[in-house]
């Protein structure tokens, strides 16, 4: 509950600032650039489980079987260039491509999408998303979750969105 919140907090700024800034930023669904097996925390491994369970067991199967070939390059949620769970997609694939600022060892820095924001010079102030704040949260809720869980599951600190179909398949056949 307290995941979905935020998730739809961070959905409204992105919104914002793609409204604001829709002729500066391309990224879109379907766009596939940035798609990767990325790192996510149990509790949207969780999310994604879940919404995968409500699926047909062969979808299930099909997830599955990509996700224990998939490589850090190969999403497994990726199809055709585009993400089958879109609208349940994780914090890290939602913020991909906006202008990120973070603190990585002492240094600040602003990431984002090449194609993004190329006619400007630099990047607008209320264009930038501080992405330390929004793990902060993420964190907490995700501490939160796993400490409500641990009696049931036990879950690594992080895991690929490959292992989370995977946990999601599990799940499946728990049914």
């Amino acid at each position: 509950l307290n995941y979905r919140r935020l998730v739809g907090r961070v959905d409204q700024l992105l919104d914002r600032i793609q409204r604001k800034y829709r002729h500066q930023i391309v990224c879109h669904k379907g766009c596939g650039c940035g798609c990767r097996n990325l790192s996510i925390f149990p509790v949207e491994a969780l999310s994604l489980a879940e919404e995968l369970q409500a699926l047909p067991e062969a979808i299930i199967a099909k997830f599955q079987r990509r996700a224990a070939s998939a490589s850090f390059w190969d999403c497994p949620l990726l199809e055709d260039r585009t993400c089958r769970l879109y609208a349940f997609r994780p914090l890290i694939c939602r913020t991909h491509g906006f202008p990120l600022h973070t603190i990585y060892r002492g240094q600040s820095s602003i990431g984002y999408c090449r194609y993004n924001f190329k006619e400007m010079a630099s990047i607008p102030d209320d264009a930038i998303i501080d992405l330390d704040r929004i793990n902060a949260k993420l964190r907490s809720i995700n501490a939160a979750a796993v400490d409500e869980l641990s009696p049931m599951l036990k879950l690594p600190d992080r895991l690929s969105i490959a292992e989370a179909m995977m946990l999601a398949a599990t799940f499946s056949k728990a049914k």
